[in-house]
């Protein structure tokens, strides 16, 4: 079982996701917050009519603006200064957006296969702005 937490509340969380690789963390952002993100990739759609939106990756984001604010907000940074200390360092991000009906499959991975990294200390944020389903973690236990 996946432990899940409330951002109110992250009192285990850093043993918790040791322990198990995964962990799901409540409302760290409020809707407001939500729309814009959601709103952001509405945009990023409009302004990419050439590119598929599960291409609106790190190319296109790293040094926008809202992206820089979202990465930079306390509520995320407290919660990733929970599992890994106050030595954070963004290193890549991605919209997943798969349109309805149309979108591409991702297949079964482990994203630090990605990043040849030793000492691996790398882990994903993850926020979905809509209901897609879908998404399975598996506890590495």
């Amino acid at each position: 079982m996946i432990a899940e937490f409330h951002f109110d509340d992250l009192t285990g969380l850093a043993p918790a996701y040791e322990r198990d690789g995964v962990a799901i963390i409540r409302n760290v952002l409020d809707s407001a917050f939500v729309a814009e993100l959601d709103q952001h990739l509405d945009w990023l759609i409009a302004r990419h009519p050439e590119l598929r939106p599960e291409s609106l990756g790190h190319h296109l984001i790293a040094n926008d603006p809202f992206w820089v604010r979202f990465l930079s907000d306390k509520r995320l940074l407290d919660l990733v200064q929970v599992l890994v200390g106050p030595d954070i360092a963004f290193f890549a991000a991605d919209y997943i957006a798969k349109p309805p009906r149309d979108g591409r499959a991702i297949l079964w991975h482990q994203d630090a296969n990605y990043w040849p990294l030793l000492p691996m200390e790398v882990f994903t944020v993850w926020f979905a702005v809509s209901h897609a389903g879908a998404l399975r973690p598996h506890p590495t236990r």
